[in-house]
């Protein structure tokens, strides 16, 4: 029985991760109709600055560091989309060229990531060390920090999406960016905004994920990969059915990894994703929610 409680736990570590991975692909998707490659190498860059500060700084607080890492990541999101971004979308054709400077910019940044770094893999330290142990299982600190953390920034995200006027403007742009821009809305702004709260979340996630993981400078692609597949099996657009397939998903591949091994984890998502795309395209909740 502890066993299958441990399981339990582990795809809620996962899930949690993959929610915030592809909940920021599918904010920017949702506003801006951009899909972005460069996503996965957002989450291995927090993971260098973290790197860099504790290397630096040995004294610092974790969380000092934690919240000045995501504050960069948020800068590093609006300037990401005003230079690479913004230029591209008032090109004929557009929605394809973007794919190409996203992607491109992913390889260039993971290529300085493993001239600047090396090969060799990078530790980063655990929130918490230890476990806690409840009855006949045992979770670490760090897997609760994790979980605990995920469902926070999703329930403040949710708040700020439906309360602030930033994020009202957030969701009328996903709505029609046509008729915000009539209203009155500053849409290239709009869409900065998103890049940079889409940042931030892939921040979350490379700082929370690469203690468990280590690393090394394609440590993103794989967590972009399956974070892909999470946002087109919750639907493209749609907040909700991304967090529902998240944790779904989350738990497929532990029992995948549990009974097969963990090397047949990306050729089941990639099944998924197929299946998806022929028998229900739209996903879980194929529109902005």
């Amino acid at each position: 029985m502890s066993t299958y409680i441990e399981l339990l736990i582990s795809g809620l570590v996962l899930g949690s991760i993959y929610a915030l991975m592809s909940v920021g692909l599918t904010l920017i998707y949702g506003i801006t109709k951009v899909l972005n490659y460069a996503q996965g190498s957002l989450f291995t860059l927090t993971a260098y600055l973290a790197f860099v500060f504790f290397s630096n700084f040995v004294s610092m607080n974790y969380f000092v560091v934690f919240f000045i890492t995501l504050a960069l990541m948020a800068v590093i999101g609006f300037v990401f989309e005003k230079i690479f971004i913004r230029p591209v979308r008032r090109l004929p054709g557009w929605d394809f060229t973007v794919i190409i400077v996203t992607l491109g910019t992913a390889l260039l940044i993971d290529n300085l990531f493993l001239v600047i770094f090396g090969p060799l893999q990078k530790t980063l330290p655990r929130a918490f060390e230890g476990s806690l142990v409840l009855g006949a299982f045992r979770i670490t600190k760090h897997n609760l920090f994790i979980i605990v953390a995920a469902l926070l920034t999703i329930v403040i995200l949710d708040r700020f999406l439906s309360k602030t006027r930033v994020g009202m403007s957030m969701r009328a742009v996903a709505q029609s960016s046509e008729g915000a821009r009539i209203v009155g809305l500053d849409v290239d702004k709009v869409f900065g905004y998103s890049f940079a709260t889409a940042g931030v979340l892939a921040g979350i996630a490379g700082i929370l994920l690469t203690p468990r993981t280590l690393i090394y400078p394609l440590v993103g692609w794989p967590v972009f990969q399956k974070g892909l597949v999470v946002m087109v099996f919750g639907g493209l657009g749609s907040i909700k059915g991304t967090l529902y397939a998240a944790f779904i998903l989350g738990m497929v591949e532990i029992i995948i990894s549990y009974v097969f091994g963990a090397r047949w984890a990306l050729p089941v998502f990639i099944i998924i994703l197929i299946v998806v795309l022929v028998f229900r395209p739209k996903g879980l909740a194929g529109r902005w929610q």
